[in-house]
């Protein structure tokens, strides 16, 4: 009896999930999460577990010993590298960028400084490589690009996220030590953080490396290749690493055995410039836990992989890391999983943390289930006035201004800089007439082709346009319009491929005699914002989603579910 008793106990002591587990397997059922999930305290390791496969096929499973790309988290050791250098006097954060990059324009560069570059405040463009032409790669092919661009903004003046300033560092630090950049990672962070399985770019040797992931119908799984990550310019992407490789990186930082802790500090210091709510740092960003408590978290999305590192050091002194191969879930996602992590760090309560909603994914669930009234019934009960900023153009581009120079949550942009031909089509709530036509756009209006009043109009004439600037710092295109007909609708056209940067349409207004702006109130566009031409699970099903959907479905050979989706889109617009 007492054995029975005591077995009985143990199994339910087995059986016992904590909050952190329930969480995640909720996220993994709900198809929102795929990789490995490692966290430890400052006493010992509290969880790690892996999910899903490592490859498209499903035959190999993500274990903890699988690699994954961690994109931008490459900057959070980029910006340990270069603090390193510095306290060991090779170089100092006050040096001049063209002293170690003296090919660079000196007049439009010259008072940019190393510490601008870690900050993102030196006033480069977001990415060079959008300037670059097809096979361009290399420190040579960056040069050409920078100076044939020139700075977006002078030197501190504000905060602009920058993968070329990492990649000047980079260069930098091979530079200064004579070393390559993959070496510097091994000897001055690999070795001493016990970092097992941490490269730049994939090693010759086979490894346990997972294949990215991406799912641009919510159904097809495309593989994307690991290996485009190997080589190029490093600093900004391009390491590979485990969820447990990158806890120890977290607690060799926190323990000062990378760099010290006046220098860790200054790593973690809010920068001060516009642009930024204080929150960003160097490779890092603050998240606010509660009074005076914060994390600091570093993520990363590349093609088919997502990654985030988390330190939170209150009491319990946390450090947890996600990586990902599977985009899914999108930015969104990620943001839950980070919610998800720091509400249950202490692994004995659920906080807040819920697995976000779906409406795109369970939309299409309720469609293929129960068919098409379902699925209207279903998107009825939606809020569909707070578009998460994945949703396509229809949250996008429409209102009045929402922020200043560089990239806002609401401006539209086209799913890649160098996408090509890209347009958005605006609506308005009643016909104006309009004596006037302001695009503001927060960046890049180089990227306008044509402009063209109503889906038929005419189209005006780009030379004539002014170029005008809001308050806020951000360019407005300005179009003088002849009294005439009402205007209904407004359709614009950019060239993102000929054209460096990333361009974004924060709002669109039709003015008119009386000076009164009429602003956009409807959006459809070619693209959805940074979602590569694709859907994302957390999308609203507007009906501009739903034809994308469809059509995106149709190309990889699921027309059933593609003719499912129109009817449903036919259904909405009913």
């Amino acid at each position: 009896m007492i054995t029975d008793i005591a077995g009985a106990l143990l199994t339910a002591a087995l059986m016992t999930t904590t909050p952190m587990e329930d969480f995640l397997d909720d996220l993994a059922a709900a198809g929102q999460f795929e990789g490995v999930v490692r966290v430890e305290s400052a006493r010992e390791p509290v969880f790690e577990r892996a999910y899903g496969h490592a490859d498209v096929a499903g035959t190999r499973a993500n274990t903890p010993d699988t690699r994954f790309h961690i994109a931008s988290i490459t900057k959070a050791f980029t910006a340990t590298l270069v603090l390193h250098a510095a306290e060991a006097g090779t170089l100092s954060l006050d040096d001049t960028l063209v002293r170690w990059v003296p090919e660079l324009d000196a007049a439009a560069y010259g008072d940019v400084t190393l510490r601008q570059l870690l900050e993102h405040t030196a006033g480069l463009m977001r990415d060079h490589t959008e300037a670059l032409a097809a096979g361009e790669a290399g420190p040579e092919a960056m040069v050409r690009a920078l100076n044939a661009v020139g700075p977006q903004s002078a030197p501190g003046e504000r905060y602009t996220y920058s993968n070329s300033g990492y990649a000047l560092l980079a260069l930098i630090l091979e530079r200064a030590t004579g070393h390559t950049y993959a070496r510097l990672l091994e000897h001055w962070i690999a070795r001493p953080a016990g970092l097992q399985a941490t490269t730049y770019g994939l090693p010759a040797e086979t490894v346990d490396v997972a294949t990215g992931v991406d799912m641009p119908d919510l159904v097809t799984r495309v593989a994307v290749d690991a290996t485009q990550f190997r080589g190029g310019l490093p600093g900004a992407s391009g390491i590979f690493a485990t969820a447990g490789d990158l806890v120890r990186f977290g607690q060799a930082l926190e323990a000062g055995r990378l760099i010290s802790q006046e220098s860790l500090a200054i790593m973690l210091a809010g920068i001060p410039a516009e642009g930024s709510d204080g929150d960003d740092a160097m490779g890092w960003m603050r998240v606010a836990l509660g009074d005076d408590e914060m994390a600091w978290v570093a993520s990363g999305a590349s093609d088919g992989y997502l990654s985030m590192l988390v330190i939170d050091n209150r009491p319990d002194d946390l450090v947890a890391a996600t990586v990902q191969n599977n985009t899914r879930a999108g930015r969104t996602g990620l943001l839950a999983l980070l919610r998800g992590i720091l509400f249950t760090r202490m692994l004995d309560r659920a906080g807040d943390a819920a697995v976000p909603d779906a409406p795109l994914a369970d939309t299409l669930a309720r469609l293929e289930s129960d068919g098409v009234e379902a699925a209207q019934r279903y998107r009825e009960t939606l809020d569909l006035s707070d578009a998460p900023v994945a949703s396509a153009a229809a949250s996008q581009a429409t209102g009045a201004p929402d922020g200043g120079v560089g990239e806002t949550a609401y401006a539209w942009a086209p799913a890649t800089a160098d996408a090509g031909p890209e347009w958005l089509e605006l609506g308005f709530d009643a016909p104006v007439m309009a004596v006037g036509l302001d695009i503001h756009f927060t960046q890049i209006p180089d990227a306008l082709r044509r402009v063209r009043l109503g889906p038929n109009g005419a189209d005006l004439d780009r030379e004539a346009a002014q170029r005008l600037t809001s308050q806020a710092g951000a360019p407005i295109v300005r179009f003088d319009l002849s009294p005439g007909d009402a205007i209904r609708a407004v359709r614009i056209e950019l060239e993102t491929a000929q054209t460096p940067g990333w361009p974004q349409i924060d709002a669109v207004a039709l003015v008119d005699e009386s000076g009164t702006r009429h602003w956009a109130r409807t959006a459809e566009a070619s693209t959805s914002a940074f979602m590569a031409g694709a859907v994302s699970m957390h999308d609203l099903p507007t009906p501009e989603v739903l034809a994308k959907l469809a059509l995106r479905l149709e190309e990889n050979g699921h027309t059933g579910r593609a003719d499912a989706v129109r009817a449903l889109r036919e259904a909405v617009l009913r």
